[in-house]
């Protein structure tokens, strides 16, 4: 970490991103992956699911060269035991077959100035379906050898191949990601 005296970088500048060249490692115990659907297409329910591993890396102009990581389909968790057991089954997620998520990214591309923001490009697997999944980075802060990148996306369940009970869960799932990294020695 940096000393209280550092400001944290705004990576969303020329040389923000080129600032965090190098390897990085997803800091499980401290990222979670956060989500919103609705039960009979009107009630929200609200869950997470717990991230097991990732990685990422940054060349020297910032570009991304590689991210990859995992949750884990097994801790899908919105507090109801019941719906909880029924997601991860068969009909749903089935975790006893594909017990991850993968998202791989493939870029980043930043938003112009003054627009702080940027888009992650990528791919999410769903029992060995890839599905392109794009993810708004709305907020990106390094200090000293951590980054912690926040981003939303939607998903539609359908097109990932979770199509079960239609009429009484909707489609479209909300994600918010908080992605910790650490500067991988």
């Amino acid at each position: 970490m940096s000393s209280s005296n550092d400001a944290p970088l705004n990576v969303f500048t020329p040389t923000g991103l080129a600032a965090l060249s190098g390897d990085w490692t997803l800091d499980p115990a401290e990222s979670t992956v956060e989500f919103t659907g609705r039960h009979f297409l009107f009630f929200p329910v609200t869950g997470s699911v717990p991230v097991r591993s990732g990685r990422a890396g940054l060349d020297a102009a910032g570009s991304l060269t590689h991210l990859d990581a995992t949750v884990v389909v097994a801790g899908f968790d919105t507090g109801n035991p019941q719906r909880d057991r029924k997601v991860r089954g068969p009909g749903f997620l089935d975790a006893g077959r594909f017990p991850v998520l993968r998202y791989a990214g493939e870029r980043v591309a930043q938003g112009a100035p003054p627009v702080l923001t940027g888009v992650l490009t990528g791919v999410l697997t769903v029992k060995e379906r890839e599905v392109p999944v794009d993810f708004t980075v709305d907020e990106v802060t390094a200090d000293g050898e951590q980054v912690v990148v926040r981003a939303t996306a939607e998903v539609d369940r359908h097109v990932c191949g979770v199509g079960a009970m239609r009429a009484m869960v909707g489609p479209r799932l909300a994600l918010r990601v908080r992605a910790v990294f650490v500067r991988t020695p």
